[in-house]
Formats: C-alpha cells, structure tokens, sequence
C-alpha cells in the first residue's frame, strides 16, 4: 500500500556515503573540516525543554557577523534554515522556487517534499549567474536560492549580479547561502540587511567552525522575515547540548582557533590543486572559494571504483556533469593519499 503524498512519488533521498564501516577510509564526500576543536559540556541537566531561540548563542553570533540578535534566528543546520523559507513562503503547487544547478540539491528537494514547483535559470559555462534567465524566471517564483561560494563547483558569484537580482526582486525572498563564505575572500551579505530587505541568508558552524556533528545553523535576514519564519519553526528546535557547544564555539578564542583551522585548509587545497594539475587523469581543476575542489576527469566510472578500493570516498556529480568529482580537503596526508591513488589510477 503506496499512501505517501504525490509529492514524493518521483522523489530520490539524498545520498550520502556511510560513515565508520570502513576503518581504512579517509571520507572526502561531505566537505567537512578535519579539524575538530574539543569542547566540554558542564554542569548540564536535560530535565527542561530548552530556550525556543538561544540568547546567548544569538547574542555571540550576531556579534561574530556584526547584525543585531533581532536579524538572527538559529536551527538544526543550514539544511533545516531552507527547509522553514520554502515552508513559510511557499503554498504549494501554486508558487515556486527559482535556483541555479548545479547547486545544492536540498533546495529542489525541500521544495518537492511541499509541493511547490522548482523552477531552474543554469548556471553558466563558467559556473556564474545566468542573470537574464533568473531575472525572466524569478516573475514566477516566490523564493530565489543562490549559493555563494556554491555548492559543487566551488566559485563564489559576482557581487554585482547577485545585487541585481536582490533589487528586481520585489515580490520574492532572496536566499544567499553562505555555508562556505569563512573560506571565500568575498564579502558576506551580513552587513548588507538595510539595503534589502527581502534578503535571506544561510549560515552554519558545519563548515569553517568544524561542528558538522551538532547541526546548527543560522538564517540572517530583516526583522520581518525573521518574524515569518518564527511562525513555521518547532517551539523548541535546538538541543541543549548542541547550544552549549554552539555557544562554546563562538567565544573569542575559538573564533581565532576556527580562522587558524581555515588558513591551513587553504595552504593544503593549494598544495593539492598543484598536485592535481600534473595528473593525467584530470582534464580540468575548477576555481574554488570553499574547502573542497571539484575537478573533471576521464574515466569517471573506472575512477570512482578505484577510490573506493583505495577506501576514498569522494563525491561524483550526475546527470550532464557526470565527469565531475567533488573532493573535499582533508588534511595533508589524507591529500597525499587521494593524489598517490590518483596516480596509480591506469
């Protein structure tokens, strides 16, 4: 008996690899940082429900992005910040949301799983906003994804066009994801709320803090965008133990600790993008912003099956960019030993 929504009849789960199977592996699918900080929880009692929103985790947040704790509303991970937009500004299949592949899948996902219709304005040859398509699809759509530094390819988008498209739309939510932008040299759109106030933006300590294992993210928006969202959230969606740490993360130090972490995740992606270029195996190393490095190979079915044997796993893009592989960096040794098994690829 199939009694599941319509919406979910054509829909695929997201992949991912499966963790601590294999104690050999070295996992470079899910653009981690591997380097943890270590911290300790305190005195802690789990009898009580939580604050619905932290304030002392806002209060050290918006301090870290230089916005008021009111432009601030915390959840389980970036994935979950796309997840309440589409919720709040979509009414199924009568409005749409408007992105640019290859990005992020969770945005058409999200969208499928409410019905809403995904609308699509490609990325460019060179991986960049398509602003006439955006500008000519975004009439129909209630909310417009970017992702910047963007997820596979790695590039952050011209500031000038994601500006453009901020100021066309008036009658639609702008989200920029910035999961990546602790590694990018570009600007965040943080201090930017005044001038646009249909901007959304999607922020975690995934990424550039090492916190991938707790799930908290941010949405960063205008007071009433925030008192949207507010609306469609769980009452109490943030564990104790996961603001605790959240909160442990955001301290002076850590902050310093988690910049650190990011200058020698950079000095390994350039020592591995060296190494890469010498390679027979691959075709191109695409520009990136972020902590992984998306490259286009031959063989990519033959490639992926020797990394698995090697115990590596990275991730492989599909469809049309099937010959494309997503490696996150590692550290340096984990690096070494994708480019050993790389050059032991025939």
């Amino acid at each position: 008996m199939n009694i599941e929504k319509r919406s979910l009849n054509t829909l695929e789960p997201y992949s991912v690899a499966p963790r601590d199977e294999d104690p050999r592996a070295i996992y470079l699918d899910a653009n981690e940082n591997p380097y943890p900080q270590t911290f300790t929880l305190t005195n802690a009692t789990f009898n009580r429900y939580p604050e619905s929103q932290p304030t002392v985790l806002i209060e050290r947040y918006a301090k870290f992005l230089g916005v008021q704790p009111e432009n601030i509303l915390v959840s389980l991970g970036g994935d979950e910040a796309i997840k309440l937009i589409i919720e709040a500004y979509c009414n199924g299949d009568e409005d749409a949301i408007l992105c640019s592949p290859p990005t992020f899948g969770m945005y058409a996902i999200d969208a499928q799983v409410v019905g809403a219709k995904v609308l699509t304005a490609p990325l460019t040859q060179d991986f960049q906003l398509d602003v006439p398509a955006l500008l000519e699809s975004m009439q129909d759509a209630k909310v417009v994804f970017i992702c910047s530094p963007n997820n596979p390819t790695g590039n952050v988008m011209k500031l000038d066009e994601m500006e453009t498209i901020l100021r066309a739309a008036d009658h639609a939510i702008v989200v920029v994801d910035e999961a990546y932008i602790e590694f990018a040299d570009q600007p965040s759109f943080a201090s930017r709320l005044a001038e646009f106030p249909n901007l959304a933006i999607i922020r975690t300590l995934s990424k550039a803090f090492g916190l991938a294992g707790i799930r908290c993210g941010f949405t960063v928006a205008n007071h009433e965008v925030i008192r949207t969202l507010k609306k469609v959230i769980a009452p109490y969606p943030m564990p104790s133990p996961v603001v605790a740490i959240a909160e442990s993360a955001l301290t002076d130090a850590a902050i310093d600790q988690m910049k650190a972490n990011v200058a020698r995740i950079q000095a390994t992606k350039s020592h591995f993008i060296k190494a890469l270029a010498t390679l027979d195996c691959v075709n191109k190393v695409y520009r990136s912003d972020a902590n992984f490095v998306l490259i286009e190979v031959t063989a990519a079915d033959a490639l992926m099956a020797h990394l698995k044997n090697e115990h590596i796993y990275v991730k492989r893009q599909s469809g049309a960019f099937s010959d494309l592989i997503r490696i996150s960096i590692g550290t340096d040794e984990e690096m070494a030993r994708v480019i050993t098994a790389l050059k032991n690829f025939v």
